[in-house]
């Protein structure tokens, strides 16, 4: 079995031009205090040898760190690629480099993803909750070892950290009034994870937009779902076949929009004309 090669250290440089590692250190940091001789020496020994900085040892041994922590609940969603794309745009303007993560919306991977990043050292962690987050020890955890915590759309208001969140009463009455005018009279909600905030406020600002715009509000006509497509199908199946059918779906993701689409062809029913369906996020698949 053929052996790894071992990665070239800076005391392999050190020891090919007779010099200290202390030395090759920092004339790989263009210490002012070695000759541009010896550093046009190391730097040719490193190249040679194929030698690349260490950064995590770097990290470790300076206290600082040019890595941000990214993570999302799916990364194949469209908000959150674009939000990755955004944060990696500005990140490499700044020379950061980022590490993603994905919590597949598990508590328990949102929590494995944390102590990654608590291990590589990274300077800051962005993350949007995952829709199994039923507490957030774990993020308390990553502020104790001065970890700086941003949280975005999925968040928690009880954290002390800097927060980005979606405007939500405006968005949801303009899309209740927009039902409306179209005719809809008997407007049903399929619920994401009340364990998130922007999923109750959502929900919360669904029964206000109702109430102002002058349409009755029934608790019945609310189901919950975890987030995916197959979780919406079930709950726009209860929907759908109840005595006093709604004749629109208000999902609170386009996954669950997506699921209502699926029913509402299995039972035969058209859309927009039977059906009225809307949701959250702006997916490409949308458009359809």
């Amino acid at each position: 079995m053929e052996t790894k090669k071992r990665r070239p250290t800076i005391y392999d440089i050190a020891k090919q031009l007779n010099i200290t590692p202390a030395t090759v250190s920092r004339a790989l940091n263009n210490n002012k205090l070695i000759s541009t001789a010896t550093k046009n020496l190391v730097a040719d020994a490193a190249q040679k040898l194929n030698y690349k900085p260490n950064s995590h040892a770097y990290n470790l041994r300076t206290g600082g760190s040019k890595t941000i922590g990214v993570i999302v609940p799916q990364v194949n969603i469209n908000f959150f690629s674009n939000i990755i794309a955004g944060i990696e745009e500005v990140a490499r303007q700044h020379k950061y480099n980022i590490i993603i993560c994905q919590s597949d919306d598990q508590f328990e991977r949102e929590q494995q993803a944390i102590e990654t990043l608590i291990n590589q050292n990274v300077a800051c962690i962005m993350l949007s909750l995952a829709g199994g987050t039923t507490n957030t020890q774990h993020l308390l955890e990553a502020m104790e070892h001065d970890i700086q915590l941003i949280q975005f759309d999925r968040t928690d208001s009880e954290l002390p950290t800097d927060r980005v969140i979606n405007e939500i009463d405006n968005t949801v009455h303009a899309m209740i009034e927009h039902l409306c005018n179209k005719g809809y009279q008997n407007i049903a909600y399929l619920a994401g994870p009340q364990n998130i905030d922007i999923f109750r406020k959502r929900k919360h600002a669904f029964e206000r937009s109702l109430l102002n715009i002058g349409l009755a509000y029934y608790p019945e006509n609310v189901e919950s779902y975890d987030l995916t497509r197959q979780s919406a199908k079930q709950a726009a199946y209860l929907l759908l076949n109840k005595k006093n059918r709604p004749d629109a779906i208000f999902a609170s993701s386009d996954l669950g929009a997506l699921g209502a689409c699926d029913i509402a062809k299995n039972l035969g029913l058209s859309i927009p004309n039977d059906l009225g369906v809307c949701g959250f996020s702006n997916e490409l698949y949308t458009e359809l």
